[in-house]
């Protein structure tokens, strides 16, 4: 069993004090930092290009992990390599040629993953899960604020972890994940949670202190 990592989300944090929430994090022992580069094309929004990320790598000792909703990813993926990204995943839905570009992170050193949205079945992965080292499962529509939560996730990550086998890659679960939800989903194979606005939202102290009781 994969040992269980929260990722704090750059997006859903403070952008006007980002440099602030970042060491907050640090002196609370997180390692990992999420960070969503959007195009305004694959997704509505757009948020983070390289340079961002790049800037915010060289301010921080937490390794980042890039989660691309952008379509066509292998027309950027050398830029966010170069800025630092120490994960990459790229949605299965955003480009003809996912096995590919899987293969040009990973020959850069860099942890790649694939993205499945909420509609798309881990089925997909079938002749892809030995390249991966992890998979990102949306459990809202990306892209945009305030979603639901999409309960089926569950089943969705028992089905994932049958395709992953014995392999060694982890499931990583992105959207309104709460403490109870990531016990609940680790407890079936889950091991990395994307945590947004349950975090920030609120009192941050407070918040962080019942995610770390889970790392207990």
């Amino acid at each position: 069993m994969n040992m269980i990592k929260i990722i704090p989300s750059v997006f859903n944090a403070d952008l006007l004090n980002l440099r602030d929430d970042i060491v907050f994090l640090e002196k609370n022992h997180m390692d990992i930092l999420h960070i969503d580069m959007m195009d305004g094309n694959y997704v509505p929004n757009i948020a983070f290009g390289p340079d961002q990320i790049k800037r915010i790598k060289e301010n921080t000792s937490m390794k980042i992990d890039v989660h691309l909703m952008v379509a066509r990813p292998e027309k950027i993926i050398d830029r966010v390599i170069d800025a630092g990204a120490d994960f990459i995943s790229i949605h299965y839905e955003s480009t003809l040629h996912a096995h590919e570009v899987v293969k040009n992170i990973k020959n850069k050193g860099v942890r790649a993953g694939i993205a499945l949205n909420p509609a798309t079945p881990p089925a997909v992965l079938k002749y892809m899960i030995e390249d991966i080292d992890f998979v990102l499962l949306m459990s809202i529509n990306p892209g945009h604020w305030n979603q639901q939560f999409i309960d089926n996730i569950y089943g969705k990550i028992k089905e994932t972890k049958e395709l992953i086998d014995n392999r060694m890659v982890e499931i990583e679960i992105d959207g309104r994940m709460d403490p109870n939800r990531i016990k609940k989903a680790s407890n079936i194979g889950a091991s990395m949670f994307v945590v947004g606005s349950y975090l920030f939202d609120g009192d941050k102290k407070e918040n962080i202190l019942k995610l770390q009781k889970i790392l207990k």
